[in-house]
């Protein structure tokens, strides 16, 4: 589908000039930049283009953001009380997580913006760490509760942080991609 970048139209605000537009005149965006702008077009190119090969994420992805400052980074809400129940747990039963994963926690209890490669080093963390579900003391009234790998997993963002970094991480790849 072919598409039309514009400045001055009274369409866009002031601070906003460049539209990208479709030929049948409908106005998908206004940017800042000639640049944004085009790379907008880029991106709703690369999406037409792949159609069908990327998951709904990255598709939604391309077409909501410009560039990875666009993306919201910041942990959500279920993450921190999953790394503020890991780092308590940690105090508790002296167990669990390596200096590594308590600043994760400290960062996610304090809603630090998260950088693409820390969202990286999460999910990379959960992939290697999902087996640890599997062990005994992992989930509540088994044996040995909190388990070393259950604080680790918690300290990380437990199952919310997961879900989050790998949906986060997907984004990331297809903005990188466009």
């Amino acid at each position: 589908m072919p598409w039309d970048v514009t400045s001055n139209d009274k369409s866009c605000p002031v601070s906003t000039p460049w539209g990208v537009w479709l030929v049948n005149g409908k106005l998908l965006s206004c940017h800042e930049s000639k640049r944004e702008a085009l790379r907008h077009v880029a991106a709703l190119h690369t999406n037409e283009n792949l159609q069908g090969r990327l998951s709904g994420i990255a598709l939604d992805a391309l077409n909501q953001y410009r560039s990875i400052a666009d993306l919201d980074l910041v942990p959500t809400k279920a993450m921190v009380a999953e790394a503020n129940r890991g780092l308590a747990w940690r105090k508790e039963f002296d167990r669990g997580g390596t200096a590594v994963g308590v600043a994760r926690a400290r960062d996610i209890r304090n809603q630090v913006r998260l950088s693409p490669d820390t969202i990286r080093r999460m999910s990379s963390f959960f992939a290697r760490h999902e087996v640890d579900k599997e062990a005994v003391g992992f989930r509540r009234g088994e044996q040995g509760f909190p388990s070393a790998g259950r604080v680790a997993w918690a300290l990380w963002g437990g199952d919310p942080g997961m879900v989050w970094a790998k949906n986060r991480l997907e984004q990331i790849n297809a903005i990188k991609n466009s």
